[in-house]
């Protein structure tokens, strides 16, 4: 019966985004779905080593199939953030194994063979992602950056982040992609304006805000060039 109340309360807390209030009530759970609870809490509260090490100890007993999937993509994640994209790639394969229709898992892995310079296989993914879910705005995004990011194609890149921010209005990270595309088109005054915009959503994201400090830089530079 206590199980039960700790497991309600938990939720309800995790629910409210009060992580640590919902952590205390996992930790007492006695049931095989503890660790499962934990990890996801734990990943909410950017402990990713800790988060790990429950969601694998969940893993040796796991017998709920759905549950597994969720946690191969958990783990693919918080691996990333740990910047190990060898281990979240290993993870994000494992989800999509058992679930070969899974746009997240390969949005994810698409974004994570990016960071190894897997190229091919990042696009190849995220086509993938979005061909089993047009309305997969990340999928869009991503695309969208790498494209630009590459100087593969610019104007394909534009309609992918225009598409992502249609599907989430003034989303942080999608703004920020766009910023990214008008510097590299040049357009620094444009660029100036959406990344003002991620970084009124973002105030402390460091990518964004390398990427105002590089509009700035060039935008500075061209002055002087017209100038001299």
């Amino acid at each position: 019966m206590k199980n039960d109340v700790y497991l309600k309360n938990g939720i309800e807390a995790y629910k409210k985004g009060d992580y640590k209030e919902a952590l205390k009530y996992f930790r007492r759970l006695v049931s095989e779905s503890k660790n499962y609870y934990i990890g996801l809490t734990l990943v909410r509260l950017k402990n990713y080593e800790d988060a790990t090490a429950h969601l694998k100890s969940y893993l040796k007993k796991a017998t709920d199939y759905a549950l597994m999937i969720q946690v191969f993509l958990v783990l693919g994640y918080a691996y990333a953030e740990l910047e190990n994209f060898r281990v979240a790639r290993k993870y994000l394969q494992k989800a999509i194994e058992l679930d070969f229709n899974n746009s997240r898992a390969y949005a994810a892995l698409g974004y994570v063979y990016y960071k190894l310079n897997q190229y091919n296989e990042a696009i190849d993914s995220l086509k993938k992602a979005i061909e089993i879910d047009e309305n997969n705005a990340t999928a869009h995004n991503s695309l969208g950056y790498i494209y630009s990011d590459l100087d593969m194609d610019i104007e394909q890149a534009v309609k992918e982040i225009e598409t992502a921010l249609r599907l989430k209005p003034d989303y942080g990270a999608f703004l920020d992609s766009m910023g990214w595309i008008y510097y590299k088109k040049g357009d620094f005054a444009e660029a100036k304006k959406y990344l003002a915009r991620a970084l009124e959503k973002l105030p402390d994201n460091p990518e964004i805000k390398q990427h105002f400090r590089d509009v700035v830089v060039k935008e500075v530079a061209r002055r002087k060039e017209s100038i001299d």
